[in-house]
């Protein structure tokens, strides 16, 4: 399915920038893990430790504090071999999507225009996609909606994993060099070495380790379909649930607020659907993330 009705290949003279760059954050899902792990024989936490790493994607440019906490893979992707994925048959769905599924909906022509992908020859060379490999695009992205759904509510208890991190943009922003206009580029991976700090000091990591441990056994597979059916149950297939509630940083320990479009704050009164949910999840996936809302 991942190539059926695909015309596209990456040209040879394209020196694998989507797979080297650090600054193109590719997100992945716990059974891109798995799949990964059937095609390489390497361990599901084998890989969480060795080739992923957290990372935060801002929700806008307008308010770049504000992201989801999410895996990615680490950059150069330990997986490319001279020009070649030698998990290419289990590649992460956002590898098979890309960059097809942008062609696809409109958005190649604005990222052509952006700087950052001058040097990418699959966007900036237009791609011929088929009705057939529309169909196909179309399910696939809704299987990783639904594949990165079910995988943080599995390891984070709550999904999306938002993350208002201006209570540490002091941290953050230490020794970096503004312009003229107070204007400065927000450095990402000092961002999130101090995240995955913080999250170790909090006993997060350790948690998050744990559960992917269990994905190793046969038992910790069944857990996760387990949790699959009560979340396909909850918002059903290709099912949204809009973020309501997002965390932020009180020392090492994170705290829920309230998240409403692009303002943050404190209180108690959180969305009952969003209580529910993290309820139902909870039988599953006991967490500190949930047992905090």
């Amino acid at each position: 399915m991942f190539n059926e009705g695909s015309d596209f290949s990456c040209p040879d003279a394209c020196e694998r920038y989507g797979c080297k760059d650090p600054n193109l954050h590719v997100s992945i899902s716990l059974l891109d893990l798995i799949s990964i792990s059937l095609s390489s024989g390497q361990k599901v936490s084998d890989l969480f430790e060795k080739s992923c790493k957290l990372g935060f994607d801002p929700l806008g440019e307008e308010d770049p504090w504000v992201g989801r906490i999410s895996l990615e893979m680490q950059k150069p992707c330990p997986f490319l071999k001279e020009k070649l994925c030698s998990v290419y048959s289990g590649r992460p769905l956002a590898c098979v999507l890309f960059p097809e599924y942008d062609a696809m909906v409109g958005r190649r022509e604005v990222l052509a225009g952006k700087k950052f992908f001058q040097q990418y020859p699959c966007i900036q060379n237009p791609c011929t996609i088929s009705p057939q490999r529309k169909e196909i695009l179309t399910r696939l992205m809704e299987m990783s909606v639904n594949e990165h759904f079910l995988s943080d509510f599995y390891l984070f208890g709550v999904s999306p994993f938002l993350l208002d991190v201006k209570t540490i943009s002091g941290e953050v922003l230490e020794g970096v060099s503004f312009s003229g206009e107070g204007k400065a580029p927000l450095p990402y991976g000092r961002l999130e070495d101090l995240l995955l700090q913080k999250m170790r000091a909090g006993g997060y990591l350790d948690e998050w380790r744990a559960k992917v441990k269990e994905l190793d056994r046969s038992e910790g597979l069944d857990l996760l379909w387990q949790t699959k059916r009560v979340i396909d149950g909850m918002v059903g297939i290709g099912g949204e649930i809009e973020p309501q509630v997002a965390y932020q940083f009180d020392g090492n320990r994170l705290l829920p607020i309230r998240f409403c479009n692009a303002s943050l704050k404190r209180g108690e009164d959180w969305i009952v659907r969003v209580r529910g949910q993290a309820e139902a999840a909870r039988r599953f996936s006991p967490t500190s993330l949930s047992d905090s809302v």
